[in-house]
């Protein structure tokens, strides 16, 4: 069995989309076995997005995915 990671950006659980999102992957045949609400902390993204360290858009990012 293959598992893939979705992460839902702040803006579509602010505008409350989560449920849709997930409705989509469940319509396409995936199954939820997994779910977590949690705001990311620098560490953690920092760790996430590590091949984008030191680009441009970096801080950006993270202050956007942890907000």
């Amino acid at each position: 069995m293959n598992r893939t990671f979705i992460i839902c950006k702040p803006d579509a659980v602010e505008r409350g989309l989560v449920g849709q999102i997930l409705s989509r992957f469940e319509t396409k045949g995936f199954s939820i076995v997994a779910a977590e609400l949690r705001t990311l902390d620098a560490d953690t993204l920092a760790r996430h997005y590590e091949e984008h360290v030191g680009k441009g858009f970096y801080d950006d990012l993270v202050a956007f995915m942890s907000r």
